[in-house]
């Protein structure tokens, strides 16, 4: 096995096909083919099935491809640290970010280390926290957010905000600040588990010996806000997701109080793997973003110390 029959690997997997694959690598396809057998017979195991929707990996190949990816990952990083020691930083950096984050700290990170950064190939993927949790712990990522980290010993984490969060309201039923127990009765809107504001809704729930109707379960951040906005129920949202909505007044929003609800937004990165130079110039311009737009008003929420964990 070679780094080149790797990156074929991956080509033919990502593509579906050898035609396309040979097509992307610039290859002649008859050499792609050679160098497919020979990986198969070194490793003793069929990696690839042909059939009418294309090539697909088997189960082998599943996981063969899961380590490629990460074993090219480090190849990069590598090179890119050492290159980094004669000039700027340079090279690919993927960060992983929730919906919430990325709608309010997206745009003025890409903005920030494109003007900054040039030569850096930034990657920013959007998922819930659980596959950013899989994705960190699986080295596929140079950092990623997650909420309310406890400590771990895959990945080391930094907390950087907590957010409170609201009751989002139909336009029109906003008011003073809600209890939890006021949420009995309540068609609510919310994610599926396990996600972490789901997580923490119940658990209010629990505390409060509140009964709650989860009316509509659904995973994505827009058809939530878009239900609500449309009076089809009421959500618990950061008021940083709604923002946009709540100033044209397509919703409204109310503080959860007694007890008040809150999550913490850690910056984490996996452990004993050195950060490329492009990666830890990233990540500081992120720190500074976040930063910037707490201090601005434009997210809501309260900055947290490197030593301070959410209460």
């Amino acid at each position: 096995m070679d780094l080149r029959q790797l990156r074929y690997f991956i080509a033919i997997v990502d593509e579906g096909s050898f035609t396309a694959a040979a097509q992307k690598l610039n290859v002649a396809q008859p050499a792609l083919s050679h160098n497919m057998r020979n990986l198969e017979a070194d490793l003793g195991v069929k990696l690839l099935t042909r059939g009418v929707h294309g090539v697909k990996p088997t189960s082998a190949g599943t996981k063969l491809y899961e380590h490629a990816e990460v074993i090219l990952r480090h190849v990069a990083q590598a090179t890119e640290q050492i290159r980094n020691y004669s000039g700027a930083p340079s090279g690919a950096v993927t960060i992983g970010l929730t919906s919430s984050v990325a709608l309010v700290a997206a745009v003025p990170l890409v903005q920030a280390v494109r003007i900054e950064l040039p030569q850096v190939s930034l990657r920013v993927v959007e998922a819930f926290s659980g596959t950013i949790l899989e994705w960190l712990n699986d080295d596929r990522l140079d950092f990623g957010c997650l909420y309310d980290v406890t400590r771990s010993r895959s990945f080391l984490a930094e907390p950087l905000v907590r957010e409170e969060l609201y009751l989002i309201c139909p336009p029109g039923e906003g008011g003073d600040d809600i209890t939890f127990e006021e949420l009995a009765g309540k068609d609510l809107i919310l994610p599926s588990r396990p996600h972490n504001l789901r997580d923490r809704v119940e658990r209010g729930a629990r505390e409060t010996c509140t009964v709650i109707n989860v009316a509509v379960e659904i995973n994505g951040l827009p058809q939530i806000k878009a239900l609500v906005a449309k009076g089809v129920g009421y959500s618990v949202l950061p008021i940083s997701a709604v923002m946009e909505e709540w100033r044209a007044g397509l919703v409204s929003a109310r503080l959860i109080v007694t007890p008040y609800l809150h999550r913490s937004v850690h910056l984490c990165s996996p452990r004993g793997t050195p950060a490329t130079e492009a990666a830890s110039a990233v990540r500081a311009i992120f720190v500074r973003v976040v930063h910037d737009l707490v201090s601005s008003g434009v997210w809501p929420s309260v900055l947290l110390l490197d030593n301070e964990e959410p209460s």
